[in-house]
């Protein structure tokens, strides 16, 4: 018998492609084919990896695209990815020197699922083969990921131009793999099989994740899966990359000092996941500078239940029932439910607390950031007026006497919560690593 929380492999995979939406809605569709086709090249191949590693370095193959140009072109970054289904003009726009291969690599290499070795596949997924300076299976699991993203990159340029994926398709696809000489023989033989099988072909164009892995990670695990998730919600807007790390951090601190491991943990992971339904508000309404008219109003408290509801259909209910909370008031004032004190759980009230802080210490459109002393003046309002938690708050104000919380608040906390490493550390390895590619 095991009385601890499981999270389920396969909630996380659905959790991602709940990301589908706006901004991200082809970068999650092109990742979801990749990660099915490199399952089924690996399979044919029949390397030694198992099914739900080769899947999740296809899912992850381009994660540091999102970091990359967010940070060094935002405009670029929110247009291209909003309005371009072609993503090898994304990346040879925003990434020329494919240092996102070696970003994605140095976060997908803490994912506990993931075994750290086979991860470094996703450094060449777009190097010829003859070029890896690694052991041969590695080679045609690097090479299985990168003729999935060329097999990928067609379907979503046919999708541009709003034609079907008709057999024209697929024999110019498989002339176009059997004429690239980055891709090994038997690799190019795997994927051709699967694109001739009636079956396997049809997974490009199905909404089938194919994903049927049975595997459940420890809820510790799982929380770096969930800071992935958070880093793409974070990172869609210039004015919320810290809001979920530090609403974490101040969760974590704070449950820290009343309460077991198991708690903490289950606290700080609902609050990396407690804003994620923010991810259908449009920009237009996050980057609003003036107030916003009834209509957004309702649009923007609409995030509350798109996290609840999310998180649900992704067997999730553990955190759905603790983030979804998080803009409740303990009067009754707070929404989406009005549920009063009495109702709310203590894990709830604490995310309250941190969201408000979180929101507070950070530019908006509309105002500057808050200093510290500022925002814990704001809160103390709040909880005057019965809205939160007096408990909590007193021991957030001695938070703020006992840690330095600007450092904490930094930009750099948030890259050393994703990467596990101290931050110059973390640059000087994507630099070493990106120049082996």
């Amino acid at each position: 018998m095991d009385l601890t929380i499981k999270v389920p492999l396969k909630s996380f995979v659905k959790l991602f492609r709940e990301m589908k939406v706006l901004e991200y809605k082809y970068f999650v569709k092109h990742s979801i084919q990749v990660a099915k086709l490199t399952m089924k090249i690996a399979e044919k191949l029949d390397l030694p990896y198992d099914r739900d590693n080769a899947y999740l370095l296809g899912l992850f193959h381009d994660l540091g695209l999102i970091l990359k140009a967010s940070i060094e072109n935002y405009d670029l970054f929110a247009d291209m990815f909003r309005r371009v289904p072609d993503l090898e003009r994304v990346v040879t726009t925003l990434d020329r020197q494919d240092q996102h291969s070696a970003i994605s690599y140095m976060i997908a290499r803490q994912s506990k699922p993931l075994c750290p070795v086979c991860a470094r596949a996703i450094l060449y997924h777009h190097t010829p083969f003859q070029k890896i300076k690694e052991d041969d299976d590695l080679i045609l699991l690097s090479s299985s990921i990168k003729t999935a993203d060329l097999i990928s990159l067609a379907a979503l340029k046919q999708e541009e131009t709003n034609k079907e994926l008709d057999a024209e398709f697929f024999t110019h696809v498989i002339s176009s793999i059997k004429k690239d000489a980055g891709i090994p023989d038997d690799v190019k033989k795997a994927a051709v099989d699967v694109l001739l099988d009636v079956i396997a072909n049809s997974i490009i164009s199905d909404d089938d994740l194919c994903f049927d892995s049975d595997q459940k990670l420890d809820i510790t695990d799982f929380k770096q899966l969930a800071r992935i998730i958070a880093t793409l919600l974070d990172f869609r807007s210039p004015y919320t990359r810290n809001h979920t790390f530090v609403c974490m951090k101040i969760a974590e601190i704070l449950s820290g000092e009343t309460l077991g491991d198991a708690d903490v943990t289950l606290i700080s992971t609902a609050a990396l996941l407690h804003d994620i339904g923010k991810i259908k508000t449009p920009l237009s309404i996050l980057h609003k500078r003036g107030r916003l008219d009834a209509e957004e109003f309702v649009i923007m408290k609409r995030h509350v239940v798109d996290t609840y509801y999310m998180l649900e259909r992704a067997d999730l209910r553990v955190f759905s029932i603790i983030g979804a909370a998080h803009h409740e008031r303990l009067d009754g004032s707070g929404y989406p439910l009005g549920l009063r004190d009495e109702q709310l759980l203590y894990h709830q009230k604490i995310i309250q607390i941190c969201d408000v802080f979180s929101a507070l210490v950070e530019e908006r459109p509309y105002r500057s950031a808050l200093s510290i002393e500022e925002a814990l003046g704001v809160i103390e309002k709040e909880v005057a007026h019965g809205k939160l938690d007096a408990g909590i708050f007193e021991r957030l104000k001695a938070i703020a006497r006992n840690y330095d919380l600007k450092e904490l608040i930094s930009f750099k906390h948030v890259f050393e919560e994703l990467f596990q490493e101290d931050v110059d550390e973390v640059s000087q390895m994507i630099s070493l690593e990106a120049e082996k590619i």
